[in-house]
């Protein structure tokens, strides 16, 4: 079993006592440039707690999707119910490519995050 997990098809018992950033939110860049919106989160098992968001791009980057570690996310001043990420798409396009079926693995999940570092 891998140390990590993603919410994926997740989805709360109830709705409304549960606040599911997996709904669409938009994550903007430097300059109020939009990335894409959240479509994931990826959590440790052991503690419960989310390690990264999964941004999809709505197709601007090649791999369509990149990770952002969750301490980097803050709330959006301009936007309500969006965040903000101190990243511009020139930074994000040197992300290794995000793989969903990586998170699957304890070894490749390794690899990758030491790439992404």
């Amino acid at each position: 079993m891998a140390h990590y997990g993603t919410l994926r098809d997740y989805h709360f018992v109830d709705n409304e006592s549960a606040d599911d950033i997996r709904g669409g939110s938009k994550v903007y860049g430097l300059h109020n440039e939009k990335l894409g919106k959240i479509d994931d989160v990826i959590f440790d098992h052991s503690t419960g707690q989310i390690r990264y968001v999964v941004v999809d791009t709505g197709g601007w980057l090649s791999s369509k999707k990149f990770i952002v570690p969750s301490h980097r996310l803050q709330p959006s001043a301009e936007h309500e119910d969006d965040f903000r990420v101190d990243l511009s798409k020139e930074q994000i396009e040197t992300f290794p490519p995000y793989n969903e079926s990586d998170v699957e693995s304890e070894e490749k999940w390794g690899e990758y995050e030491n790439r992404y570092r």
